[in-house]
């Protein structure tokens, strides 16, 4: 037995804090034609990804924008024990 589709599906759903909330979701198939030589359901599974959080970021709602931001990593702190904690 063979497999001969691939069906991939994301979805996301943000929350305004204010009882709103969108949904985006998006389904990507493909059809294998032969031998495939890369994990064609990631990279599938990525794009929707991609579309889904470029979609939402469109939103009108500046909180719904807000909430499917990713996280921005935290700066270093150069602050050692001995030295005073600043106020």
């Amino acid at each position: 037995m063979s497999l001969s589709v691939i069906r991939v599906s994301f979805s996301r759903q943000a929350n305004d804090g204010d009882y709103g909330s969108e949904t985006a979701r998006c389904e990507l198939e493909y059809t294998l034609d032969g031998d495939v030589e890369e994990d064609v359901s990631a990279v599938l599974l990525e794009q929707a990804r991609a579309y889904v959080h470029a979609e939402l970021a469109k939103s009108p709602n500046w909180k719904i924008r807000r909430a499917i931001e990713e996280p921005k990593p935290l700066e270093p702190t150069t602050w050692t024990p001995d030295e005073d904690l600043p106020l």
